[in-house]
């Protein structure tokens, strides 16, 4: 062989080399990113957004996940201790678990009260029935994912084949 159709295929391998995907980036992994630019772009066409309205939602849904994932961090720290109660099968008092479903129960009071004084104060500059949607994406958006993962993945059915009876 001559030595530029050595370089030729020395870079056509390193070229397949470097396009494969990567390995995982923390929790959610390398997609984390496309996963979120996906949703707002879904969000935005569902909401019907305009410019303007896009430039307002976004910084203020940001602010939002902040104080969402905030909750979601203290609510891992109160099952951590009895879930590892539980693994290691050692007794977990009334008392201890009745404390748990108190908090969780305050924790999810507050989530609500979060997520609906977030939609209020969308009303500044979201119309109605764009607050109401707003409400409802994210069970859509979680439906539309199961959806699309449920027929990506199953199995075609077969054609054309009779069941015989026995």
């Amino acid at each position: 062989m001559k030595k530029i159709d050595i370089v030729i295929l020395y870079l056509a391998l390193s070229a397949l080399l470097f396009a494969q995907p990567g390995k995982s980036r923390g929790p959610g992994g390398q997609y984390t990113d496309r996963m979120e630019m996906m949703r707002v772009w879904k969000m935005t066409e569902y909401l019907e957004l305009s410019e303007g309205q896009a430039e307002k939602l976004f910084p203020a849904m940001r602010n939002h996940q902040k104080e969402m994932r905030s909750i979601m961090k203290k609510e891992k720290e109160l099952y951590t201790p009895l879930f590892e109660k539980a693994e290691e099968k050692k007794n977990i008092s009334k008392k201890e678990m009745n404390d748990l479903m108190d908090n969780l129960s305050k924790l999810n009071n507050e989530r609500a009260s979060i997520q609906m004084d977030f939609v209020k104060k969308t009303g500044s500059y979201l119309e109605p029935y764009q607050q109401m949607k707003l409400l409802v994406f994210e069970p859509y958006m979680k439906e539309q994912v199961k959806t699309k993962m449920r027929d990506g993945y199953m199995r075609p059915k077969p054609k054309n084949k009779k069941r015989f009876r026995k």
